[in-house]
C-alpha cells in the first residue's frame, strides 16, 4: 500500500495561490523515512533532545522563528527560536535533499512527490472553496493514476491511503468530496484505487506529515507573488511523480497557461504533454479543457 501524506498552504488572505503538497511513500519504507528524518534533526542539533517530537519540521516556522519581544513577553515562543537560524535552515535544506534522494527498499516503488498550485485568479468566478475542491480533485486524481499505472503497466498492485494534516473546518468537506469521486467520475475521473477517504492526523505524531508541509511550502514559495523563490522547489523537482520522462505530479493552474505565458516547470511539462497527445491523436494543439 502507498501512503500519501498531504498538507496545504495559502489558506490565509492575500494574492497567494492555494497549494497542496504530498509525499507518497510505500508502507514498507514509511518507518525508514521517518527514522532518517528524525536522525537528520538529531545530527544537525548535535544532541538527542528528550523532547525530539517537539522539534517539528515546519518550514515557515523554522525559517521565521523568533523569540518574543520584550513588550510581548507572554507570546508563545517556537521551540526553534532557541536554535541558530543557520542550523534551522541547514535542517530544512537537508530534509528536501532527503526527500529527493531517499533510497526505497524496492526501486520500483519509490518515494514520489505531488504538488498542486491554484492561483486566485484561475476561474475568478470560483469561490475559495471551489478552488480548494479542484486542487484536491487534481491531487487525488494524480495519486490514483499513479496507483493504476503501477497495477496495469508494472504488475505492482497497490491501494492508496491518504493521510492529511488536521484541518478541522474542512475535514468533513474533504472526506465528502472524496467519497463522491470514488463513486462517480467528475472532472478528473473516478477514484478507483483508494482504500478509503482521507484520514486526518496531528503532524506532531509523524515526520511524514511534516514532510508534506515542507513540500507544500516549497511549491508555495515557488508561486508566492510577493517573494517568489525556487530554492527548495528546485531540489525536489526531480522527485515529483513522472512517467515516460514527463512530470505529472506537479501542476500549476493559472490563466497564463492558456496564453502560453507561464514559463514555470509544471506548465512547461503540461504543454509538452499536450503536444505529445496532439501528435499521437491529431488533436487541435490550441484546444484547452474547460479547466485549463
Amino acid at each position: 500500500m502507498y501512503l500519501l501524506f498531504v498538507d496545504e498552504s495559502g489558506t490565509h488572505p492575500g494574492p497567494h495561490p492555494f497549494v497542496l503538497g504530498g509525499v507518497a511513500v510505500h508502507e514498507d519504507d514509511a518507518a525508514q523515512l521517518q527514522k532518517e528524518l528524525d536522525q537528520l534533526v538529531i545530527d544537525q542539533l548535535k544532541r538527542v533532545p528528550p523532547n525530539l517530537d517537539e522539534y517539528e519540521v515546519h518550514a515557515s516556522d523554522m525559517r521565521n522563528a523568533r523569540k518574543p519581544k520584550s513588550e510581548s513577553p507572554h507570546r508563545q515562543t517556537s521551540i526553534w527560536a532557541n536554535v541558530e537560524r543557520s542550523v534551522r535552515l541547514a535542517i530544512l535544506t537537508e530534509v528536501y535533499k532527503r526527500l529527493a534522494d531517499f533510497t526505497p527498499s524496492n526501486p520500483d516503488l519509490p518515494v514520489v512527490l505531488f504538488g498542486v498550485a491554484v492561483e486566485r485568479d484561475f476561474h475568478s468566478d470560483w469561490s475559495p472553496v471551489e478552488r480548494e475542491r479542484w486542487a484536491y480533485e487534481v491531487l487525488l486524481g494524480k495519486f490514483d493514476v499513479m496507483l493504476k499505472t503501477l497495477r496495469t503497466q508494472r504488475n505492482l498492485p497497490n491501494r492508496g491511503l491518504v493521510i492529511h494534516d488536521r484541518r478541522v473546518v474542512a475535514e468533513r468537506d474533504i472526506q465528502t468530496w472524496t467519497a463522491q469521486w470514488r463513486s462517480t467520475a467528475e472532472r478528473i475521473g473516478q477514484l478507483r484505487n483508494l482504500a478509503d477517504v482521507p484520514l486526518f492526523g496531528d503532524s506532531r505524531a509523524t515526520r511524514l506529515l511534516q514532510a508534506a508541509d515542507v513540500v507544500s511550502y516549497a511549491v508555495f514559495r515557488r508561486y508566492n507573488r510577493n517573494a517568489s523563490s525556487s530554492e527548495y522547489f528546485d531540489i525536489i523537482w526531480p522527485a515529483f511523480h513522472s512517467e515516460k520522462d514527463a512530470v505529472h505530479g506537479a501542476v500549476h493552474y493559472t490563466p497564463e497557461y492558456s496564453t502560453g505565458s507561464c514559463d514555470c516547470e509544471p506548465c512547461d511539462q503540461r504543454l509538452k504533454a499536450e503536444a505529445a497527445k496532439t501528435k499521437m491523436y491529431g488533436r487541435n494543439p490550441h484546444a484547452r479543457t474547460p479547466h485549463d
